[in-house]
């Protein structure tokens, strides 16, 4: 993708991966749809919290990737709320944090309230796209894991009412 691409650009565990971003910059929006995209990536965009909420439970995407500084609520809020509905529905999302402030404070915070990683802007795309990449054959590969040890570990939506009541 860059001329000085030092990771490949064929990475299928991010096929299929639905992303989204959360950001009230619209350009930046467009820009990480347009670079993900080409791996495969599944993307939809935000620039408030409270519609990233609302595509959320409606979407379920695997990662979110959101700006801390946002309008009307913050990044610190959001995903507070996010980690609250995944775990209602069983599920682990992958949070990163991306923003343009960059100090201590901020990092501790945003890793203390649920995000898993933290990126700065200008976000070095190849980085970033690495790091997804290992943080999705992760996830697929814990839940492979899962399975084989304890059988058919069942995802968001397989149980039956009567089932999960019985949990």
């Amino acid at each position: 993708m860059y001329p000085n691409n030092k990771f490949p650009t064929n990475l299928q565990s991010l096929q299929g991966l639905q992303v989204l971003v959360v950001d009230n910059n619209v350009d930046y929006c467009d820009l990480m749809t347009l670079l993900l995209q080409p791996y495969g990536a599944k993307v939809q965009t935000a620039s408030l919290a409270k519609r990233a909420l609302e595509i959320f439970v409606q979407w379920q995407p695997n990662v979110l990737v959101s700006e801390i500084a946002l309008p009307h609520e913050d990044g610190y809020a959001l995903i507070q709320q996010v980690r609250t509905k995944a775990g209602e529905r069983g599920e682990v999302v992958l949070a990163i944090a991306v923003t343009g402030y960059g100090n201590e404070k901020m990092l501790q915070r945003a890793l203390c309230v649920g995000f898993d990683l933290w990126f700065t802007k200008p976000l070095d795309f190849d980085e970033f796209v690495a790091v997804l990449a290992c943080l999705a054959i992760c996830q697929q590969s814990s839940y492979a894991i899962a399975q084989r040890i304890l059988g058919h570990v069942p995802r968001h939506g397989e149980l039956s009412v009567e089932k999960q009541l019985t949990f």
